[in-house]
């Protein structure tokens, strides 16, 4: 390392391994090879076989495929807690103005009272 990669990559680093194994496990429990999932999400084998041994990650476009593939959120795939998910969402929702905030308590309430 030269000291001048981005502050994210250890978070990147823990990314990419959780991914690799949820990945792998979803795959399995839907009894599927590497070799059919390449063929589902149109790849070479190489590629997908990449992303399970962690060595890649797939691009931002193919998340939401897989996401929906095996009914998970992007969050679960890339090993992002519901805890770390909030904290985060509540960092950037300190961010807004008072009536921003406003809307989005409206928002929430709105949506968790259905």
């Amino acid at each position: 390392m030269t000291g001048k990669e981005p502050k994210v990559a250890a978070q990147s680093l823990k990314i990419n391994g959780t991914f690799a194994k949820q990945l792998k496990a979803l795959r399995e429990d839907k009894g599927l090879s590497q070799s059919v999932m390449a063929r589902e999400l149109n790849i070479p084998p190489a590629t997908y076989a990449n992303w399970e041994q962690g060595r890649a990650l797939p691009s931002l476009g193919q998340i939401p495929f897989l996401a929906e593939f095996f009914n998970v959120s992007a969050d679960y795939l890339l090993g992002i807690s519901k805890q770390e998910a909030a904290e985060r969402l509540l960092g950037r929702m300190n961010n807004l103005s008072p009536r921003g905030k406003k809307i989005v308590t409206d928002l929430i309430d709105e949506m968790l009272a259905k």
